[in-house]
């Protein structure tokens, strides 16, 4: 070995790493092989005879056999009530279109009932919406705090924003103050 120069043995090293990788390959694909199957060895055949015996009680052909009647299950589907829905073609849909319900413009203007027919109880009040009066505060409800911004009354304004310019380097590693 001393006679090798360094590029000599880095070539024999690595010849050696991939012999020992096929190695490994080779015994890990035999772990996935699946063993052929063995027949099981069919059982020995007695010679001995067996005895058969027949109830003497039941002659042979002579009993009559019952008819047997089948009765074919109902499999007539229920009506299904056409929903719209198209299954064939590539425009395929779940359900069909919504159809708006057409009035007459009687139907539309009659106050005593809905357009769909259904009788009106009360017939509606015009309101003058010039006179109508804003309901007054509760003064048992607590009062509003003022915030800072619209729909945020419970944070208080705190004033104008504050900042500070620090001088540096641009070291962002680099501690500017302290934590106290």
């Amino acid at each position: 070995m001393k006679n090798m120069n360094d590029k000599t043995k880095k070539w024999l090293t690595i010849a050696g790493c991939l012999a020992l990788c096929a190695v490994l390959v080779v015994l890990i694909g035999q772990q996935f092989i699946t063993p052929k199957p063995v027949d099981n060895p069919l059982p020995p055949q007695s010679s001995e005879v067996s005895n058969v015996t027949v109830d003497p009680k039941v002659p042979d052909g002579t009993e009559k056999e019952k008819e047997v009647t089948v009765t074919p299950p109902d499999t007539s589907q229920p009506t299904n009530i056409d929903n719209g829905a198209v299954s064939s073609g590539t425009e395929q849909t779940i359900q069909g279109d919504a159809t708006k319900p057409e009035y007459t413009e009687e139907q539309l203007r009659d106050p005593t009932q809905k357009p769909d027919g259904e009788k009106v109880t009360e017939p509606p009040k015009s309101v003058d919406h010039d006179k109508v009066e804003k309901p007054k505060d509760n003064p048992e409800a607590p009062p509003k705090q003022s915030g800072g911004l619209p729909g945020f009354d419970n944070v208080p304004n705190a004033g104008a924003n504050q900042g500070e310019y620090v001088d540096g380097d641009g070291d962002i590693n680099k501690q500017v103050g302290t934590m106290d």
